[in-house]
């Protein structure tokens, strides 16, 4: 097969998983900038002795040094919003729930393990830059289609990146803000599936806004406010060419020409190389910590239009050109939707429970599917570990006001807003 440059194409496994939505991640979302620009202000240093007479400055060198190493304390951890998630998520067929599968839709149960640390590189109280990762590793208990061996432990694909916030706006009470986020990310190919199909990668840019709404206020024991975010994710795919390859692979074909040759190719379809994600998120606090979040996407697809060549095919000794359809597709769109309850546990643990169906926009009959469920939809549960706030807990440093409801940490939600593997 002939290879096209790496400079024209670009490369990532479909996430059978969706946790608890929301873009307002520690890493990447507006809606942290809001929960951390009062922890982003060390508090003020206590016990300095007063001014000598006169204004000469105090001679009281051993406070001066206590009163640094107290506000070195009191300053929020540059590596905040740092986390751990065990994700569970399991088919609704599996369980008994909807019509039977079709097509490459199977009956599955999965456990995935993500560590996403997140380092602030500058900690302003409206002004937010952090660098943040996310690696992973998934087993399937179900009878997997992608795998030689049974449950068999497989790396996801490596993500890493940058994102900025900014606070806007917000008001004295906290209770009104208006938030901007902008990320960019990589997803390396660490994952068997993309590593076998001659990806070198993704390159993702996105940008978000925000707008929290006061509702009963802050007083109130739910229903306090609704955070909403609107955001836009396009993401490009580097690869060996515009189909899966795998060099290790030797196939034989046929030529046009009659003869037989080996080639790397995987399939005769093209590999979304762009994808243009819009996206809504909602997030309102129903009782206390437990938040209830919603988010809906549309995931445009961009293919290769495989212009072909002068000598497609022989016929009577002469090449020829094969004939194309005018109508062709190389834009197709999947439809998701997520839904799911979150319940902190004293700010160092946080379940998530929810269900998410993604799926494409058209079924097989040709006819448009529901987009709240299709034999792809899942239910999932997160339990995920809040690393930086067990530290500070168990060091004993000052706490930090955290806001009311969940802990808006990366999850594997976040995963999706770029390119999936598959």
């Amino acid at each position: 097969m002939k290879l096209l440059p790496s400079t024209l194409v670009a490369p990532l496994p479909r996430l059978l998983t969706i946790s608890a939505l929301s873009l307002a991640t520690a890493a990447v979302a507006p809606a942290s900038a809001w929960a951390q620009d009062a922890a982003a202000q060390p508090a003020p240093v206590v016990g300095q002795p007063p001014a000598s007479p006169g204004g000469a400055p105090p001679t009281a060198p051993a406070a001066d040094k206590a009163g640094a190493e107290q506000k070195a304390e009191d300053a929020p951890l540059m590596w905040r919003g740092t986390s751990f998630t065990w994700n569970q998520s399991v088919s609704t067929t599996t369980v008994g729930i909807g019509r039977d599968n079709i097509g490459t839709e199977d009956d599955v149960y999965t456990w995935d393990f993500f560590l996403s640390p997140n380092i602030y590189l500058l900690d302003l109280p409206k002004d937010k830059i952090s660098a943040f990762a996310e690696l992973g590793v998934g087993v399937e208990w179900t009878d997997s289609g992608s795998t030689t061996t049974q449950r068999e432990p497989q790396f996801r694909d490596t993500q890493v990146g940058l994102g900025y916030n900014r606070t806007i706006y917000k008001s004295d009470d906290n209770e009104w803000s208006t938030g901007a986020a902008v990320r960019a990310r990589y997803a390396i190919p660490t994952s068997k599936i993309s590593l076998n199909q001659g990806r070198y990668g993704v390159v993702s840019l996105g940008g978000s806004l925000s707008q929290k709404f006061r509702l009963l206020g802050n007083a109130a024991a739910g229903l306090n406010n609704l955070s909403v975010i609107a955001g836009v994710t396009w993401s490009h795919l580097f690869a060996r060419s515009y189909t899966p390859t795998n060099g290790g692979l030797e196939r034989t074909r046929q030529a046009p020409s009659g003869q037989t040759l080996l080639s790397d190719q995987l399939s005769f379809r093209s590999m979304d190389i762009d994808r243009v994600i819009p996206s809504v998120t909602a997030t309102l606090p129903l009782y206390k910590d437990l938040s209830l979040t919603t988010q809906f996407r549309l995931i445009s697809r961009f293919r290769h239009d495989f212009e072909g060549n002068d000598c497609e095919v022989i016929v009577m000794g002469e090449c020829q050109q094969a004939d194309r359809l005018d109508d062709r597709s190389t834009y197709f769109t999947d439809s998701s939707f997520d839904v799911s309850l979150s319940q902190p546990i004293y700010d160092m643990f946080q379940i998530n429970i929810g269900y998410n169906n993604e799926t494409l926009t058209l079924g097989e009959d040709g006819k448009s599917r529901n987009i709240f469920y299709s034999p792809s939809a899942v239910f999932y549960l997160d339990l995920v570990v809040n690393i930086d706030t067990i530290y500070e807990k168990a060091s004993g440093r000052s706490e930090i006001d955290l806001p009311p409801g969940p802990r808006q940490t990366l999850t594997v939600a976040e995963s999706t807003t770029g390119m999936p593997s598959l």
